[in-house]
């Protein structure tokens, strides 16, 4: 799969960094122009393109030739309601890239992005081992954040 560029990122809600053969790509709060520009620069299923803006998407994996598209849902505790609640990280994985697309609420997703974008051996650390290695990062560092929560809904 070969991204050509369509569209100035300047324009869009998006970031990257990139190591050797392999680019992370973050989109927090998607609309209708960064939707466009995966369409225009990757060969994503259009319903995977679409389940990326909906918020009521269950937990899936759908597997393609040469991507894979996932969706998890991790708790956000809101301190407000005194409740958790659902956000949603829709990912597209393949050999050289990964493209994580959320609301920005998660704030160790974000963290992550951002240590990356500023610390070459962190990014060497994680980007040498391939994208399936990153998400799994990733996710390890989610659900690493879930369960001060888990234990705090225990004592309730």
């Amino acid at each position: 799969m070969v991204m050509v560029l369509n569209e100035p990122k300047e324009k869009l809600n998006l970031v990257t960094v990139t190591r050797d053969n392999l680019t992370w790509i973050n989109l927090e709060r998607p609309g209708e122009m960064e939707k466009v520009f995966l369409s225009q620069n990757y060969s994503f299923h259009p319903l995977d393109l679409d389940d990326c803006l909906s918020h009521v998407q269950r937990p899936k994996i759908d597997e393609y030739a040469d991507y894979l598209f996932l969706v998890f849902h991790f708790p956000v505790y809101n301190k407000q309601m005194l409740v958790s609640e659902s956000s949603q990280v829709s990912v597209f994985i393949g050999n050289n890239f990964l493209i994580t697309i959320h609301e920005g609420r998660l704030k160790p997703l974000i963290q992550l992005f951002k240590d990356c974008q500023e610390q070459e051996a962190l990014r060497q650390q994680l980007f040498s081992q391939g994208s399936v290695y990153l998400l799994y990062r990733i996710i390890d560092k989610l659900v690493d954040y879930c369960f001060p929560m888990i234990k705090k809904s225990m004592r309730m």
